[in-house]
């Protein structure tokens, strides 16, 4: 469902902008990426932001550790009284905003809004969480982990680009990243992941 929601959003945009590029925008709105503060990139900033405050949302509130019980056992969530749905939908929430703001940052940083701009980057987080344990059926896996797994893949790609090997090889090579974790957790686990 999710997959194809990002489809047909993903074709509305493309043919709501007939596919052009825009570079017109206000300067405020490519601030986020393109920006420093005590000379670090506001990007780094918010970055730190978000996870200070998912880590202590995860760890402290409630409705944080709801969300590691739902990813355990749904049902043994729900009968424990935790409104699974709606916790569900805060969370689908939360994540689409963050993701709006990672396109405002992504924009910022290009100086441009393309139409197909960041559209193979759904496979790159997908990489990311599971290299850092997340585990793709729930119920595993650490906010620290996220962010050790974003920020390996992220050296990953800078020594790639540096290696000069060329970027349509990319998505390959976290393809095979992806299925190295899964069986690295299939061995140590002993569940299969479902991908």
């Amino acid at each position: 469902m999710t997959l194809a929601m990002n489809i047909v959003l993903r074709g509305v945009l493309i043919g709501l902008v007939s596919g052009r590029t825009l570079f017109s925008a206000p300067d405020a709105f490519f601030a986020l990426g393109s920006r420093d503060w005590l000379g670090l990139p506001i990007s780094v900033w918010l970055t730190a932001l978000c996870f200070a405050l998912a880590g202590f949302m995860l760890r402290y509130h409630r409705h944080g550790r709801a969300v590691y019980a739902i990813g355990g056992s749904a049902p043994a969530a729900r009968a424990a009284g935790i409104r699974t749905g709606r916790v569900g939908w805060a969370v689908l929430v939360i994540g689409g905003a963050l993701s709006g703001v990672a396109g405002l940052v992504l924009a910022g940083r290009v100086g441009a809004l393309g139409a197909n701009q960041g559209s193979g980057l759904i496979f790159t987080v997908f990489a990311a969480a599971v290299i850092g344990g997340i585990s793709l059926r729930g119920g595993r896996g650490s906010l620290l982990g996220a962010l050790l797994g974003t920020l390996l893949l992220g050296m990953l790609e800078n020594l790639l680009a540096l290696a000069q090997v060329s970027s349509f090889w990319i998505q390959a090579i976290y393809g095979g990243i992806i299925l190295i974790a899964l069986v690295v957790a299939r061995l140590t686990t002993g569940e299969a992941q479902e991908s």
